[in-house]
C-alpha cells in the first residue's frame, strides 16, 4: 500500500505542479482531492485514530488551494492596489489558522461524543449540503471592483 500511495501523492503533486505552470485551474482540486482521498484512504487502511495531524493536513490543502489560486491570478497582468499582496497573504493566514481551529474543533468534538444513529446521519448530511451550497454561493458572486 506505501508503494501505491508514494505514487498517487507524486502524481498528485506533478497535477498541482501542471496546474500551475500550464495555467489550467481546473487542475488545482483535482489534485487535491487526489491527496485527500490518499491520506482518509491510508487513515482507513492503517486503521488508526484521528489526530492533530488531521487538523494539520486539512488546514495544508485549504492553504495550497488559496495559493495555488493566488499564483494562477498573478499570470493576468491586472493592477493591483499597493498594498494588496500583503493584505491577502495575511488573508491566507488568518484562513489557515481558522481552518486549522475549526478542525481541531471538529477532532475534538469527535473524540468527546460517540453518537450514531439516523439523526447524526442527518445532521452530517445536512452539514455538509450547507457547505456546498455556501461554496456554491461564494463561487458565483464577483467581487465588484
Amino acid at each position: 500500500m506505501r508503494t501505491i500511495g508514494v505514487r498517487l501523492a507524486i502524481l498528485s503533486l506533478l497535477v498541482l505542479l501542471a496546474a500551475l505552470v500550464l495555467g489550467w485551474a481546473p487542475l488545482l482540486p483535482a489534485a487535491l482531492v487526489v491527496l485527500g482521498a490518499l491520506y482518509a484512504t491510508q487513515l482507513r487502511v492503517d486503521d488508526t485514530a484521528l489526530d492533530g495531524s488531521a487538523a494539520v493536513f486539512a488546514a495544508g490543502l485549504i492553504v495550497t488551494a488559496e495559493l495555488g489560486y493566488w499564483s494562477l491570478e498573478e499570470r493576468e497582468r491586472i493592477e493591483a492596489d499597493r498594498g494588496e499582496p500583503l493584505r491577502r497573504l495575511a488573508f491566507v493566514a488568518l484562513l489557515g489558522v481558522g481552518s486549522l481551529l475549526v478542525a481541531a474543533a471538529g477532532l475534538a468534538l469527535s473524540a468527546v461524543v460517540r453518537a450514531c444513529g439516523i439523526a447524526v446521519d442527518f445532521v452530517g448530511a445536512a452539514a455538509a449540503a450547507a457547505a456546498l451550497v455556501g461554496i456554491a454561493v461564494f463561487a458565483r458572486s464577483k467581487p465588484q471592483r
